[in-house]
């Protein structure tokens, strides 16, 4: 009996201390599952800054540590802040400690509370602070966006030489950082920065919010213009990976699921040998596909060397934290059974669908194929879509009608050319036929 009440006692001490919160409403910052870092590790790890708990500690990036404090110094010394309104920030992270806790997948019951609370005040801090010296800079990379899209080109370190940032912010970090910023282990929840930045900004005449600023330097990934962000589900992103994914899905088709999906069995050279015409829409939501009257209409997707990274980071999110809404992840798939080889990259790439600022067709197809190794299809919102292209291509007249066109139609002359034999072969007919009358 006795045995039997020290076993009950250390369950209930190790249930007790099950603070992570993976199913309560403030969880919302995981760690990557395994099956998905494996396959690309470096997608998901910081490679400059730590930011939170997940990567506290890491060696590697123990020198931007030195940074935090510099922009901590240059935060509290700034319009004559005093002792009281640093306390006071360290109070209010101090009342929300547990709900900063419990966003994370993970307790980090080994983190005192005190070293909890300055970890969160630096790095929240860093952010403000990182996020209004680039808003001021004019130079920074988005600016570079539309034209070059290689951080070692010597137009993108020149455009980061002026910048608004400390001295001890080098231009080749600017980027680093960035991309940092977007890795769903690397999170701090908006409510707390919000609160700090809030009261930070509380002697400035006009201050831009907090979640416009965010905007303004993600503009890349806004997918629309100008910065008001009305969506509802834009205004409630909880950290940055869930602000990126809103900003994609902003403006969105609303979508059933299948849980019994139909797989797309045709990719795009074969569709397209099968009459399906490609079309670029306007729409600036990835996710809004159609398919109407043997035409796919798939907004643009342009791919560049922060795609994959960023899109993984993405697909994580979805699978952890809304994973019967993972559009993102269902867009994906689609353009993976879609996208077989450098052939159907480079149709696709002809119908102005995709933008490939890779360079290389196979290094595309190969990157989208990958996405998709550790995502289990059990579920599709383009289940409709699917079954319609399958139906299209296994039709034997669709078929018939391509190849007319593909023999003889393929362009203005070779359709005249087309065109005139067929007139001279039903004249030779006519002319026949009279003939036989005569003779008999």
């Amino acid at each position: 009996m006795e045995m039997t009440r020290d076993i009950l006692a250390q369950l209930r001490i190790k249930i007790g201390s099950l603070t992570s919160q993976q199913d309560g409403d403030e969880c919302c910052i995981y760690r990557v599952p395994n099956s998905f870092r494996k396959v690309r590790p470096e997608a998901y790890t910081p490679q400059l800054i730590s930011i939170g708990p997940l990567h506290r500690g890491d060696e590697r990036l123990k020198d931007m540590e030195q940074q935090k404090l510099r922009y901590f110094k240059e935060f509290a010394e700034r319009d004559g802040k005093g002792m009281e309104e640093i306390q006071y920030l360290v109070m209010s992270i101090q009342e929300k400690e547990e709900r900063i806790r419990a966003s994370y997948s993970e307790n980090f019951s080994e983190i005192t509370s005190s070293d909890f609370i300055e970890m969160i005040l630096l790095d929240a801090v860093f952010i403000i602070e990182f996020l209004k010296a680039s808003n001021d800079d004019e130079c920074c990379y988005p600016k570079f966006s539309e034209t070059n899209h290689d951080k070692n080109s010597h137009q993108y370190r020149a455009g980061m030489l002026d910048n608004g940032h400390s001295k001890s912010i080098k231009p080749w970090m600017i980027f680093d950082i960035r991309e940092d910023l977007m890795l769903l282990e690397n999170q701090l929840p908006f409510f707390i920065i919000k609160e700090i930045y809030d009261e930070a900004c509380r002697k400035e005449p006009i201050g831009i919010p907090f979640l416009d600023l965010a905007t303004v330097y993600f503009g890349k990934y806004t997918f629309s213009q100008g910065v008001q962000n009305t969506d509802p589900d834009v205004e409630g992103s909880r950290h940055f990976t869930d602000l990126l994914r809103n900003f994609m899905l902003k403006g969105s088709i609303e979508r059933g699921y299948s849980f019994n999906p139909i797989k797309l069995k045709y990719n795009a050279v074969m569709l397209s040998e099968a009459g399906v015409k490609f079309q670029v829409t306007e729409d600036k939501c990835l996710v809004n596909i159609k398919f109407e009257e043997g035409v796919l209409k798939i907004p643009r997707l342009e791919v560049d060397y922060c795609f994959e990274r960023f899109v993984r980071n993405i697909m994580a999110l979805e699978l952890c934290f809304k994973p019967f809404k993972a559009y993102i992840c269902n867009y994906i798939m689609f353009m993976d059974l879609l996208i077989d080889s450098a052939e159907d990259v480079d149709l696709l790439a002809e119908n102005g669908i995709i933008l490939n600022w890779l360079g290389d067709d196979a290094a595309l197809s190969n990157m989208i194929n990958k996405l998709c190794e550790t995502i289990t299809d059990t579920y599709t919102c383009y289940d409709d879509i699917c079954r319609k292209m399958n139906a299209h291509y296994e039709n034997r007249w669709n078929h018939r009608k391509a190849t007319l066109k593909l023999v003889y139609f393929p362009n203005v002359w070779r359709g005249t050319a087309t065109v005139a034999a067929a007139i001279l072969l039903i004249l030779t007919l006519i002319q026949a036929i009279s003939s036989a009358k005569s003779l008999f």
